[in-house]
């Protein structure tokens, strides 16, 4: 049953709940905890909201917010006016600060190009970067959008906009989770980040050459999907180990889900042709039993399930087990690893994308829906009476 309050407080609660990250919950709780404060505390919220909508403003050359025309890094001497860091959004900007391991300046694009959210090249402030180029004497771009699709997509957008400037254009390094926010980085893997950067663009004289950026585009996938099958392999890992019984699921939850990206995006791409005829020997398949067993015995009682064996052309059921497909999944995902770190970048995406399509993209969906469905009975499969009692202590804190 859904409550809805009469008059200001249900006003309070609507505009409470369309800010980012406040869903109905907790745009009640904020809404009954500003109706208990006392009027001083509430009027000085009043006040900073009115401040900062009236003084803050947005830097005229960076993007970045400020209270005049310029922000303090944009007019402080001391930064290095040759090196710009292109991020998404300010937050970004105070997170990297927060390192001390940069000394340029910023540029805050305002988002990421999101086809999805309607979000284009037009949208950001990538024509306000491009006048910066052509006024400064600027010598590298390090491009820090956050590493997930809508970051990825970005940087490989901006790299080509920037490559006939024959600038040092440079992507943040190994230590950011894929997927994730810079927000939510911390110092040392943020400054671990700027200390490996690496050039992403190693030859502009290059860049009009369509197989030169069809393999830049696809050592960047490489790159991607390697992070990610690296992310996912050290989650199940600690999972089989049975040190955090308590945390397996939604470790698991959140690890096959980030695998499932990977796996999408290998799927949307054109096919990937391997340069060899033969499959390159990656050597001996690791003995991944030990870590098998271990899942077996995390999911005691949760292990097994039944599925359909292919939901378009059969309703045949089939059996499974949580446990066997993370292995399985596993085991795949390593394969195409070996190929990547011994230089084979093609033959790793070649090995990925087929076998995504092939298997462990079908068994990650089914683990992902055993998953799911075990998180959905934990919380929903609960005492009504309880419930009740949850529902109006969150009412009446």
């Amino acid at each position: 049953m859904v409550l809805v309050y009469e008059g200001a407080v249900q006003d309070l609660i609507d505009e409470l709940g369309h800010l980012p990250g406040i869903g109905p919950k907790s745009a009640q709780r904020i809404a009954f905890h500003l109706l208990a404060a006392e009027e001083g505390e509430v009027q000085r919220l009043v006040e900073v909201l009115s401040v900062v909508k009236s003084r803050v403003r947005f830097c005229t050359v960076c993007g970045n917010v400020t209270e005049a025309e310029l922000c303090r890094i944009c007019a402080d001497p001391r930064r290095d006016q040759g090196l710009i860091c292109v991020v998404e959004e300010p937050k970004d900007v105070v997170a990297i600060e927060r390192t001390r391991e940069f000394a340029g300046r910023y540029h805050v694009l305002g988002g990421a190009i999101s086809p999805i959210d309607g979000i284009g090249p037009g949208d950001l402030r990538i024509t306000e970067l491009m006048a910066r180029l052509s006024e400064t004497a600027i010598t590298e771009i390090i491009i820090a959008t956050d590493p997930n699709l809508e970051g990825e997509a970005t940087a490989s957008y901006l790299a080509r906009q920037l490559a006939p400037f024959g600038l040092r254009v440079s992507r943040l390094a190994s230590g950011l989770p894929v997927g994730g926010d810079l927000e939510y980085a911390d110092e040392v893997t943020l400054g671990r980040a700027f200390e490996e950067g690496e050039c992403s663009v190693p030859d502009t004289s290059l860049a009009d050459d369509p197989t030169v950026t069809i393999m830049q585009d696809l050592r960047a996938v490489a790159d991607t999907t390697s992070v990610e099958a690296r992310h996912f392999l050290e989650a199940v890992t600690e999972v089989a180990s049975g040190a955090s019984p308590d945390t397996a699921i939604p470790v698991l939850l959140l690890g096959v889900s980030q695998v499932l990206v990977a796996g999408a995006r290998l799927g949307a791409i054109e096919d990937v042709v391997p340069t060899e005829r033969f499959e390159p020997d990656a050597g001996a398949d690791p003995d991944i039993d030990p870590l098998r067993d271990g899942l077996a015995m995390v999911f005691e009682g949760l292990d097994d399930y039944v599925d359909l064996v292919d939901p378009v052309t059969s309703q045949e059921l089939t059996q499974g087990s949580l446990s066997n497909d993370l292995a399985d999944i596993c085991t795949d995902l390593l394969h195409g690893q070996r190929h990547y770190e011994s230089g084979q970048v093609v033959e790793a995406l070649w090995w990925w994308q087929f076998s995504y399509l092939s298997s462990w993209g079908e068994r990650a969906a089914a683990c992902l829906r055993v998953l799911q469905a075990i998180v959905a009975h934990i919380r929903l499969d609960a005492d009504e009476d309880i419930v009740a009692e949850a529902e109006f202590d969150a009412l009446h804190p």
